[in-house]
């Protein structure tokens, strides 16, 4: 079964995340301490005592710092970080975000730093930022030759997929194309139909060979994981040749745990509920759902205390710009069904949906005024529902609450989706960190994947993970409507 931290941080993008960590680090602890940027050349560093520690936790907060603003610039998304003619680009822009950051903090908290090299941490911050230049041309270079390793020497988990359809393909295009989770694809095992070095073209959709040569194929190829994925498994699994593959010391697992590894989603297409019934994940222990309870209502109440003025003003300008009420109640479907009324700022015009009735939200909605746009476009309209988490009719993380219209007629069309009201509705959750606002049916279904892959996974670490990420999406406005 999948880990919930191969998705969170996969192997690669935590050496990466490492890698560049000790990079930036080493630049500021060498550079300061030094010729010719140390100002205290006759400083002698004691590493049996706190001074060193301390400076060693200066130069790991500033790195930790840079890497936030790498992160918010999708730099450890591989896919963009792959891209030659994109990484000098955002590379750019992260150390211009850190380099402000790192001066603004420089001269209103020196306290927070100590490096024992610099006389005076404010009048030579240029020395700083001279160092954080210098680490992220090492990074760049870096970069390229991490990229080029990995592509080079196929340096990571070798896959076979047992299969050689649709589902196997896709699955194999998944693994490729993601390079990151650490896994590639050797190429496809014939499941009966298809022939030795049958191909469509694409490398890694090569047949190898038919399952009764799934040991010889793998220990040609190194193979340490083989994914199940034939499309029809009624009576047609080898059974024998899957179990001496496992027996020898090859992983076998099916194509859903690696789609769940990899996409960070559930493939409902394929899911069967014996997947469900017999597979790891959503587990309810008491003691998890004590500490989401509490978590819920620190968060809530530290949240609503922070942003008391903040709503004030919002409800001005709403009150200004149109008639009506400041907040927008609306019922909403939570945990078991149960009906509750949500609380928003009102984004819409009063009576907005008066004549057509409940419809999705559309990308520059009519219906939206002017304040409202922002207020979604920042998210700032979901705050109002932290007064619902402190009811209890909903979490700070979870599936959004939907209406029960949509609940009715969504549970007719699409598979499993009344189970993600097995859990409390969130004020944010894993779907909205990673997509947009559902518009149709289809987006409703993908938003299904990743509420499903939450569900099973439901845990204190991602939840803070969710949350550290929603600060992403209200900062660039990542699938706001």
């Amino acid at each position: 079964m999948p880990k919930l931290r191969e998705q969170i941080i996969p192997r690669r993008k935590l050496m990466l995340i490492g890698a560049e960590c000790a990079i930036i680090t080493g630049a500021l602890f060498a550079g300061t301490s030094l010729p010719p940027l140390t100002s205290n050349p006759g400083v002698v560093l004691d590493f049996t005592g706190w001074p060193t520690w301390q400076f060693l936790l200066s130069c790991l907060t500033i790195a930790i710092l840079c890497q936030a603003c790498l992160s918010y610039n999708d730099l450890y998304d591989w896919k963009v970080s792959q891209n030659r003619g994109e990484l000098p680009n955002r590379l750019m822009h992260s150390g211009g975000y850190s380099l402000v950051l790192l001066a603004m903090l420089v001269f209103l908290l020196p306290q927070l730093f100590y490096f024992p090299g610099l006389t005076d941490p404010r009048g030579e911050t240029w020395k700083l930022i001279l160092l954080l230049a210098v680490a992220y041309v090492a990074i760049y270079a870096f970069r390229a030759g991490f990229h080029w390793f990995f592509y080079k020497w196929n340096f990571g988990e070798q896959v076979l997929v047992f299969g050689a359809g649709t589902h196997a393909r896709e699955i194999a295009d998944l693994i490729h194309d993601n390079p990151m989770a650490g896994f590639e694809v050797v190429g496809l095992i014939s499941d009966g139909s298809q022939q030795n070095g049958e191909t469509d073209g694409v490398p890694h959709h090569e047949v190898l060979g038919a399952v009764d040569d799934l040991i010889a194929i793998g220990q040609k190829h190194r193979v340490a994981r083989v994914v199940v994925a034939v499309e029809e498994r009624r009576q047609t699994l080898p059974i024998p040749q899957l179990l001496a593959a496992r027996m020898s010391g090859i992983e076998v697992e099916e194509r859903e745990a690696m789609f769940e590894r990899i996409a960070g989603k559930m493939a409902i297409e394929s899911l069967r509920p014996s997947y469900l019934i017999f597979g790891s994940g959503f587990s309810k222990p008491p003691v998890a759902i004590a500490l989401k309870r509490f978590t819920d209502l620190l968060a809530a109440t530290v949240g609503i205390v922070v942003t008391a003025p903040f709503m004030l003003l919002v409800a001005v300008l709403i009150k200004l710009e149109s008639r009506g009420p400041v907040l927008f109640r609306q019922e909403r479907v939570g945990q078991d069904g149960h009906p509750f009324m949500i609380n928003k700022f009102r984004t819409m015009r009063q009576n907005a949906e008066q004549e057509s009735g409940p419809v999705w939200a559309s990308t520059d909605d009519p219906r939206i005024t002017r304040i409202g746009k922002f207020l979604r476009l920042s998210r700032i309209d979901e705050i109002p529902q932290m007064f619902n988490v402190l009811a209890g009719q909903m979490s700070f993380v979870g599936p959004r609450p939907e209406r029960p219209f949509f609940v009715e007629e969504l549970s007719e069309r699409i598979k499993f989706y009344p189970l993600r009201l097995t859990v409390k509705p969130g004020v944010t959750g894993w779907a909205q960190v990673n997509m947009a606002y559902a518009a149709s049916i289809e987006d409703t279904m993908e938003k299904l994947r990743y509420d499903l892959y939450y569900i099973k996974n439901m845990s204190f670490v991602f939840d803070l993970n969710i949350m550290l990420r929603t600060v992403g999406v209200i900062l660039f406005g990542k699938g706001a409507r």
